[in-house]
């Protein structure tokens, strides 16, 4: 017994230096910080960045490689809308900006097979509806303009009227409406006069029918 006491008594002080470093060691652990929580990444603050244009596309069997240009382009505070063509096929493209700056959130629909109108032409080739009490904006407006255009007039059914922004033969309006029944009537495109060259009107609303309208 005496024999296992001393033992004991020389194994104390080894035990009671391993307990401390245990307790330092846990101690260090508990003061270390932890790893903070991984944010995601913030969204692109470039509109081109953000829309991500496709490089090609598979159709019947065969590739498509575009190659996009610029038609217009339409910007607000809160968003941006660009129309790009490759050959007879469009790229829309709808970025929403967050209060941060960068674009948090993108719309896109790829169209393909127009055939651009004739220099006199004045066509409605987009009325994009928003949901029912949006105000913000309200419907999209796109088509093509005839060679002269200055500016272009689009009216709705409660008589406001909505300048379009114009690029490279085409027009982009955003067109507020009061309720669902409001509707654009009046498409005007004037020279740098301020003379009509071309009108589109429909007092039932314009895009009515599944064609594009033109002049």
């Amino acid at each position: 017994m005496a024999g296992f006491f001393g033992r004991l008594g020389v194994l104390g002080p080894l035990l009671a230096v391993v307990a401390a470093v245990l307790v330092a060691v846990g101690v260090m652990r508990l003061a270390q910080p932890s790893a903070p929580a991984e944010t995601p990444a913030p969204g692109p603050v470039s509109v081109i960045e953000a829309c991500q244009l496709p490089g090609s596309n598979v159709k019947a069997g065969a590739t498509i490689d575009y190659k996009w240009h610029l038609l217009v382009r339409l910007d607000s505070p809160m968003e941006s809308v660009l129309l790009f063509a490759s050959g007879s096929n469009r790229f829309l493209c709808d970025a929403t900006r967050g209060p941060d700056g960068t674009y948090a959130s993108v719309i896109t629909s790829t169209g393909g097979g127009f055939e651009p109108e004739p220099p006199a032409a004045l066509t409605y080739d987009d009325g994009t509806i928003m949901s029912p009490g949006q105000t913000y904006p309200s419907q999209l407006v796109v088509g093509q303009v005839p060679a002269g255009t200055a500016w272009v007039d689009v009216v709705t059914a409660d008589g406001e009227h909505h300048d379009a922004t114009i690029g490279n033969g085409w027009y982009m309006a955003w067109a507020a409406v009061v309720d669902p029944s409001d509707r654009v009537v009046e498409i005007d495109a004037h020279d740098s006069t301020s003379k009509i060259i071309a009108s589109l009107a429909d007092p039932n609303g314009l895009g009515s029918s599944p064609e594009p309208a033109s002049t």
